[in-house]
C-alpha cells in the first residue's frame, strides 16, 4: 500500500498538478490571495499573541 502512494505522489509530481479522471472535469485554479501583506501580517501577529496568552492563561496540570 505504501508503495502505491508513492507512485501517485511521484506522478502527480511529474504531471505538474493533478488533473480529475472524469473526462469534462473543471479545473480548479488556485488565485492568489487578495488580502494585502500587511493584513497578513497583523492577522498572524494577532493570532501568535492570542495563542501565547492561551498558553499562559492555562492551569498548569500537575
Amino acid at each position: 500500500m505504501e508503495s502505491a502512494s508513492l507512485m501517485a505522489l511521484l506522478f502527480v509530481g511529474a504531471a505538474g498538478r493533478g488533473w480529475s479522471a472524469q473526462p469534462n472535469a473543471r479545473e480548479i485554479v488556485a488565485r492568489p490571495s487578495r488580502l494585502p501583506a500587511l493584513w497578513m501580517a497583523a492577522r498572524s501577529r494577532t493570532a501568535t499573541f492570542l495563542h501565547r496568552l492561551a498558553w499562559a492563561v492555562e492551569p498548569d496540570p500537575r
